[in-house]
């Protein structure tokens, strides 16, 4: 079916289609406005995070209002089709001039990279950045004044739901090494992008060529670029400067922005040269019009995503988006991997004939459920805007009344609920969550454990809770010692030696658990029974020794308790594993009866394999004992 009008345009013909849908050229037969209206493709409505990106670019573009920004007119949908109208340029891109053969002088290139700069800085203070500044979505109009165009992947600051973490979007001959690398995208790298394009107009070629997709990535991080006065020989070396300092590869070195850029490029067209009065238009000494002026004073913050639509063909006529090599790039979100590689290098023309042949026509696409027509205008949105705002002030009076009732309310339950909870209250709470926690270390109600202990230490229940906070010291000071030899995978030597067996037998428990009780069972022994020093014997000229004594006394009496805490534990893990040595110790003897008769040989080696393994472990006797008499039967 040929679609013929979209709210309240007719369709006069096609100007490009994308992956995401198609641009067309379109009347208001009211008005008489010619306008361009992008449209996205109906199946693609309905796919998961197209539509939102879609919505995304048209929210940015709304906040634009820049004559260096091809501007929105109105959005709406029709027969399940999302689109809005845009500017309608007469003239012709960047990159179409290039592929001309047209090398741009230093003066154009300063006077288009001003004109940039003070778009650049209107998107910017609405928080957006356009993240795919290229040759190819620049215009210049009729009268040589430039436009940026395609917005499709610009981002909103703070707004990640719609775009991939990690991801990389975006044109890779002019991309900034942070989005090359995934990292996150700001203002700067409309910067970076801008100097590329500044040295490809001078130069006649991007600042780097590659073979393919990451090899570019990869330049784009690493290298630098040649002096672009070795292609341009012309161009000033306050210029050359000025384009190298915006490619560099760390943000923070290029400008603080790009308002402070467009001043610093003016400045420099005219302490350079005057042009002559047939020079290029843009090339002006004129200071920026008082609107350009007033938009530089603009500030928020905002961020959104894009895909590239690319020229159906040759085409007839002198608009921007109409001519064979006069082009609107206008681009939205992409969903898969392969779209997106092939986004990134939409600028080579070996492929732009494959993404265009992989874009299914937005006429022939499968339509979804319906959904009513409509169709906004800015200006309608923003008149309804204006008198919601004069309105608001009854509901706002409403909604102070109310909430200040609330905050009576919620005052009155805050002073309830502040009140310090009961002696019950306080230990059933603690008690619930010792009950309900698996973690030992009883470190989740050391809080309350200390407040019970403040409030009401002659309560019968601070007994238990004084142990609970006992064991809690321990296990900080366990942590404490593990902290200490952790990385270094040795004992640290600071430490006592207490601390230092300690860790030792501790480190032994999996491995090589007998010894481990062991060695736990001699510290207490050897350290038990320290007698502590008295402060009130000591001689005044020991106090110094005194107190390191009794410190090392004190850490000392610590560990010997957290080996007593140790030993019973270890005692019955070493019990159930013997148990389980001994079960499966018995299953091999009953294995070798059976083999007696019939593999004699086998029985005998499983009898001397048990032998041979635990002869002299007390524990395993029992075993041992029978593997002795039957193997001493058979060998009779």
């Amino acid at each position: 079916m040929q679609l013929t009008h979209l709210g309240p345009y007719e369709i006069e013909k096609p100007l490009g289609k994308g992956g995401m849908g198609s641009v067309y050229a379109a009347s208001d037969p009211q008005t008489g406005q010619r306008v361009a209206i992008k449209a996205l493709s109906p199946h693609l409505a309905t796919a998961e995070g197209f539509r939102e990106r879609f919505e995304a670019e048209i929210e940015s573009l709304k906040t634009l209002r820049h004559d260096g920004i091809v501007r929105l007119y109105g959005y709406g949908e029709q027969d399940g089709i999302l689109f809005y109208s845009m500017e309608l340029v007469e003239g012709i891109s960047l990159e179409d001039e290039l592929k001309a053969g047209r090398r741009f002088s230093w003066r154009e290139v300063t006077s288009i990279a001003i004109q940039l700069s003070l778009a650049l800085k209107h998107a910017h203070d609405h928080g957006i950045v356009h993240r795919d500044i290229k040759p190819a979505n620049i215009l210049l109009t009729d009268d040589e004044r430039v436009k940026l165009a395609d917005f499709g992947i610009a981002r909103l600051f703070g707004t990640t739901s719609l775009t991939t973490a990690g991801g990389v979007l975006g044109t890779a001959d002019y991309m900034s090494p942070e989005q090359a690398d995934g990292r996150p995208v700001t203002a700067r790298c409309d910067q970076y992008s801008l100097g590329g394009v500044m040295y490809a107009l001078l130069a006649g070629r991007p600042p780097f060529r590659a073979k393919n997709l990451p090899q570019m990535l990869q330049l784009q991080r690493f290298a630098n670029p040649e002096p672009v006065r070795r292609y341009a020989p012309d161009t000033p070396e306050q210029l050359e400067h000025v384009v190298m300092q915006l490619l560099t590869k760390d943000p923070a070195d290029r400008f603080p922005n790009t308002q402070v850029l467009a001043r610093h490029l003016q400045a420099l067209l005219n302490a350079l040269s005057r042009p002559a009065a047939d020079d290029f238009a843009l090339a002006s000494d004129q200071p920026p019009n008082s609107r350009q002026l007033g938009d530089m004073q603009e500030s928020l913050s905002v961020e959104a995503t894009q895909a590239e639509v690319i020229p159906t063909g040759a085409r007839d006529g002198r608009s921007a988006i109409e001519g064979p090599s006069r082009t609107v790039n206008v681009r939205a979100s992409q969903n898969a991997a392969t779209l997106a590689a092939a986004d990134v290098s939409l600028s080579k023309p070996s492929l732009r004939g494959a993404a265009a042949s992989q874009a299914s026509s937005i006429v022939a696409a499968e339509q979804p459920a319906e959904r009513p027509a409509r169709f906004t205008t800015v200006e309608e949105e923003e008149a309804l805007r204006r008198v919601q705002q004069k309105r608001s002030w009854l509901l706002v009076a409403g909604q102070l009344v109310a909430f200040a009732a609330v905050l009576a309310a919620m005052g009155g339950a805050i002073v309830f609920l502040l009140r310090p909870p009961s002696a019950d209250k306080l230990y059933a709470a603690i008690s619930t969550r010792v009950d309900s926690d698996d973690d030992a270390s009883l470190g989740n109600v050391e809080k309350e454990v200390n407040i019970f202990l403040e409030r009401f230490p002659e309560d019968p229940r601070a007994v238990l809770l004084r142990g609970y906070r006992e064991r809690i010291e321990l296990d900080k000071l366990e942590r404490k010692l593990q902290r200490q030899t952790r990385g270094s995978g040795s004992v640290n030597g600071s430490l006592l030696p207490a601390e230092q067996l300690y860790l030792e037998a501790a480190g032994m428990a999996t491995t090589s658990p007998e010894k481990s009780l062991a060695m736990l069972g001699a510290l207490v022994d050897l350290y038990g029974a320290d007698v502590p020093i008295d402060p009130k014997t000591a001689s005044p000229g020991t106090t110094n020794k005194n107190n390191a004594d009794r410190d090392a006394a004190d850490r000392t009496a610590d560990v010997v308790q957290l080996a007593k805490r140790r030993l019973p534990t270890l005692r019955a893990d070493l019990q159930k594993q013997r148990e389980q040595r001994l079960a499966a110790l018995d299953e091999r003897l009953a294995t070798a009866e059976q083999l007696k008769a019939t593999n004699p040989q086998r029985a005998a080696g499983i009898y001397r394999a048990i032998l041979s393994l635990h002869e002299g472990d007390a524990w395993a006797t029992p075993v041992v004992d029978k593997a002795r008499g039957r193997l001493a039967e058979l060998e009779k």
